[in-house]
């Protein structure tokens, strides 16, 4: 999981990615952007998230180091300027200046993160409330299945009968409604 939320049911993940072969080791959100968070991996690696660009896998990804990344401390300068302070294993400090797409909140920027992420909030309180109604796949002992009486082949034949002479008898009123046929003409019903 990547972002968790407490909502109605407990905390819950509204943003997965899919499984990664590096393990994640730090993470922090932009400090000016609603949408866009930092993600360290092991490999030295960051994973940059633009929620606004595509949700479903980073939008970039840049190599820092060679060994993993143990802090990520966003650092807003000015209006015009955010810099990003990425530890690593070795204890090495990097300092790297976030550019301008990644700092620069778009004009309805809060807004529609508001609306995702109440969205994705909705989203997973629904399935939980319908999972919780799904009945049980396996009956347990105290839900013993009631197994249905089997028709014999005479009960069947009975039952097909009828439902096949309640047809034609259906027929036979459409066509006289459409005047294609006498309301006195018989109906050749099975027995």
């Amino acid at each position: 999981a990547v972002v968790s939320t407490q909502s109605t049911g407990g905390e819950s993940e509204i943003l997965q990615c899919s499984r990664s072969p590096v393990k994640f080791t730090a993470a922090c959100w932009s400090p000016t952007r609603p949408g866009v968070f930092f993600i360290g991996r092991e490999d030295g690696n960051i994973d940059v998230w633009d929620l606004m660009d595509r949700s479903h896998e980073p939008s970039m990804s840049q190599n820092i180091s060679s060994s993993a990344i143990t802090s990520l401390v966003p650092y807003r300068v000015s209006t015009k300027q955010v810099l990003l302070g990425v530890g690593d294993d070795f204890g090495t400090l990097h300092i790297l200046e976030v550019p301008w797409s990644l700092r620069q909140p778009s004009a309805n920027e809060v807004a529609n993160m508001s609306a995702y992420f109440d969205r994705e909030c909705s989203r997973i309180d629904y399935y939980k409330e319908r999972e919780a109604n799904r009945p049980s796949a396996g009956a347990g002992p105290s839900e013993p299945a009631i197994p249905l009486p089997l028709e014999t082949d005479e009960e069947e034949e009975e039952r097909l009968k009828k439902s096949f002479n309640s047809y034609l008898n259906m027929e036979k009123d459409f066509l006289v409604k459409l005047g294609l046929k006498r309301d006195d003409e018989p109906v050749a019903l099975v027995h």
